[in-house]
């Protein structure tokens, strides 16, 4: 019997968690806070198996999977189901090495964001919208069909909103209604982008390996679609990407949505979230437009160089430990995003380095943070007085964590800049 390991690592937690906030919406208020740890339990137990099935599967595949081609040539797992016949549209999904790695990152943080945020007074749909979450996430990372891969896109908003407006700081309606707009608007417009490339496809398909099969189909002095149009398709595509990423000038929201989300919402947001940005570039507008890539390699390097140059100065700049790594994020994004323009097989996989780095140090430094607010009450730098002498773990992660961001050898942040 084949069991469709993906599909249940995306089916089960979105499952699992309407049901648990469709159990807990029929509870009065005080039998609802009661029932706040058995969902938490539940939550860590799914987590937990989607982290181990993932492990196995990656164990399993390792030897004969094409980590270094990310170019839809070698894709593990795959599976595909008609969805909507009448569109076209298919449930497709499958790894490759640009996804994969991804996948295993989110069901790696789930587990650990739920036990980093186990005595937080969150209530019983906390951890359900943290399920969800995680299973947008890897959906959007296995989906191999465009609509599949907006579907997902647009799921993971509504999770983290409501994490941000029901356990934020003072200023959670602001910081979630400018995560919103802004993550949102960019989605349309990439929408746009998506339903364009539809109506122009010879076979109307939302199929990506289609679309790359066409792409690659046409003749060597010949541009697909035609260079202009391929020049608007890329930078609506683009945008939606570069807004998630998020770089600057379109970064504002993440600060504001940083310093005001709940640890556990921290620690997906810097962890997994941004990271779509930079799998979207790599998975569509890199992978079916090159000569508009090239055309535009300048202006993306720049964007890039000044996210590092300008998140880096902002941090030095700071007060608020949480606003601290939120803008050194803004820094490292930067990175990935001159990786990602070098046009050059060391600085793509400078970037996906860096993703993956990212992903472990950013969660850890937003973890620390908690720990200092709940011991110290307070995320002012200025509280921190003292702390090596009465919390010496607390300090020495920390430390540990800042070394790694700013690329220490032998850490993790290192190799990413050292190709790049």
């Amino acid at each position: 019997m084949n069991i469709d390991f993906l599909s249940m690592l995306v089916i089960v937690p979105i499952l699992a968690s309407i049901l648990l906030l469709l159990m807990t919406s029929r509870l009065n208020p005080e039998a609802r806070e009661k029932f706040g740890a058995p969902t938490r339990m539940a939550a860590l137990i799914i987590s937990i198996g989607m982290f181990a099935v993932t492990t196995l599967m990656f164990l399993g595949q390792i030897g004969d999977a094409g980590w270094e081609d990310i170019t839809f040539n070698n894709f593990e797992f795959q599976e595909s189901y008609v969805w909507i016949e009448q569109l076209n549209i298919k449930w497709t999904v499958g790894v490759d090495g640009l996804s994969f790695p991804m996948v295993w990152l989110t069901t790696l943080l789930m587990p650990i964001t739920i036990i980093a945020t186990w005595n937080e007074k969150a209530g019983a749909t906390y951890f359900p919208l943290m399920l969800m979450l995680g299973g947008a996430l890897i959906g959007v990372f296995v989906a191999l069909d465009m609509f599949m891969f907006y579907v997902f896109w647009e799921l993971t908003l509504i999770p983290m909103f409501f994490m941000i407006l029901k356990w934020g700081g003072k200023d959670r309606k602001y910081a979630a209604q400018k995560f919103f707009i802004y993550t949102f608007t960019a989605s349309v417009i990439m929408l746009l982008g998506l339903l364009t490339m539809y109506f122009l496809m010879d076979a109307q398909t939302f199929s990506m390996q289609d679309m790359v099969v066409q792409a690659k189909g046409v003749n060597a002095n010949d541009v697909w679609l035609g260079l202009e149009v391929q020049k608007v398709l890329f930078i609506m595509l683009m945008l939606g990407f570069l807004v998630k990423l998020p770089a600057a000038p379109f970064h504002t929201w993440l600060p504001d949505a940083h310093v005001q989300a709940p640890t556990g919402g921290s620690m997906m947001l810097a962890g997994v979230m941004l990271k779509m940005g930079a799998y979207g570039m790599f998975r569509l507008p890199i992978s079916l437009f090159p000569h508009a890539l090239e055309e535009f390699q300048f202006i993306i390097m720049m964007i890039g160089l000044v996210s590092l140059v300008w998140g880096a100065i902002v941090c030095l700049g700071q007060t608020n430990l949480k606003k601290m790594v939120a803008y050194s994020s803004v820094s490292h994004m930067g990175v990935i995003l001159l990786g990602i323009a070098s046009m050059q097989p060391l600085g793509w996989a400078a970037a996906l380095f860096m993703m993956f780095a990212h992903g472990i140090i950013s969660p850890m430094l937003f973890a620390v943070c908690g720990a200092f607010k709940h011991h110290y009450h307070s995320m002012e730098i200025g509280a921190m007085r003292g702390m090596a002498k009465h919390s010496p773990w607390l300090a020495t992660s920390m430390m540990f964590g800042w070394m790694a961001s700013l690329g220490l050898p032998l850490l993790a942040g290192f190799v990413a800049e050292f190709m790049l």
